[in-house]
């Protein structure tokens, strides 16, 4: 297909999912249709890109006049076939029912130019089951974004099994073009990364609930105020060598878990992370000071922020009397 630019696209559902997508898209210059099944979707949809677009000016993310000119390239439509005829790219997020995306996927072969990619938004689901009904499945992939879908730089590029690698590199290309970070799998994998470790998280957090053992309120603080806000700057393995993984292994031990071999093996070896220099990651002096003063500037971010919103209490100064 070459690596043509992909300037006109269509989105199929316009949820929140799709509606951030659109205005993503938008706000990079494309010209986006915007399909929902009925009018009053469709109308719910225009208050969410303009609410959401809102706030971006509000926090500077984008000027007053990139705001016109963004909703200005969106186009809402109940009509499939107008967001489908004449598109680069035709974005699929519709509900995760399997049935039902393999029907609009059928739909959208038919409708689509020989030349035109068709993604889905899949959270879970198989593309190659998705493309099943397909004439052209080497022209099918996932592009699955994370919610809120404008505000989430990360998009898993999941091929299918008849995908062709030039599909891919195309769509990477247009994520990277448009301000996101595309993570490229060499295989159909359904539910990706992303997914399957969020679905262990809320798995837990539901059992701690039912068990008795903490509130949804106290999982969700646990979240927000602790373990999450790590997350937002560091990841699993960078983490686990910055503990220490015979500290890591100890723990597991002794809360009667079973210690991983990958990570027994590296104990075994000496490779215990930051303090040894070897770990999941290789680590100099240099590595580990730049990598702990971004831990530390992320957190110290959202600490200043929370504190001036009022979400957090600043410290009280007590002196003696």
């Amino acid at each position: 297909m070459g690596h043509k630019r992909l300037m006109k696209v269509g989105v199929v559902g316009g949820g929140a999912m799709g509606c951030g997508i659109a205005l993503e898209l938008a706000i990079a210059g494309r010209q986006v249709v915007l399909f929902n099944t009925r009018a009053d979707s469709s109308e719910r949809a225009r208050v969410k890109l303009e609410r959401d677009a809102a706030l971006l000016v509000e926090t500077g993310l984008l000027s007053p006049a990139g705001l016109t000119a963004a909703l200005g390239r969106i186009r809402r439509t109940t009509v499939l076939a107008e967001a489908v005829v004449g598109q680069d790219l035709v974005l699929e997020s519709v509900p995760e029912d399997l049935v039902l995306k393999q029907e609009v996927f059928r739909q959208l072969d038919g409708l689509a130019a020989p030349d035109t990619v068709l993604a889905s938004n899949t959270t879970a689901l198989s593309v190659t089951a998705l493309a099943r009904d397909c004439t052209r499945p080497e022209r099918v992939l996932a592009a699955h974004y994370y919610l809120p879908a404008h505000l989430i730089p990360l998009v898993d590029v999941i091929p299918g099994e008849k995908t062709a690698p030039d599909v891919v590199e195309t769509v990477r290309r247009l994520l990277e073009e448009v301000g996101k970070t595309p993570v490229v799998f060499a295989k159909d994998v359904p539910g990706s990364v992303g997914p399957r470790l969020l679905q262990a998280l809320i798995g837990e957090g539901i059992r701690l609930v039912q068990e008795g053992v903490a509130t949804p309120e106290m999982v969700d603080r646990v979240l927000t105020q602790g373990i999450g806000r790590r997350f937002g700057v560091s990841g699993i393995f960078d983490r686990l060598d910055l503990a220490g993984l015979d500290l890591v292994t100890g723990v597991m031990r002794n809360a009667g878990r079973p210690v991983p071999p990958v990570l027994a093996q590296k104990v075994e070896r000496g490779e215990l992370g930051l303090k040894t220099g070897q770990g999941f990651y290789t680590w100099t002096p240099e590595a580990t000071a730049a990598f702990e003063e971004r831990v530390a500037r992320g957190l110290i971010t959202q600490l200043r922020e929370d504190r001036a919103e009022g979400r957090l209490p600043s410290p009280t100064l007590e002196t003696p009397e």
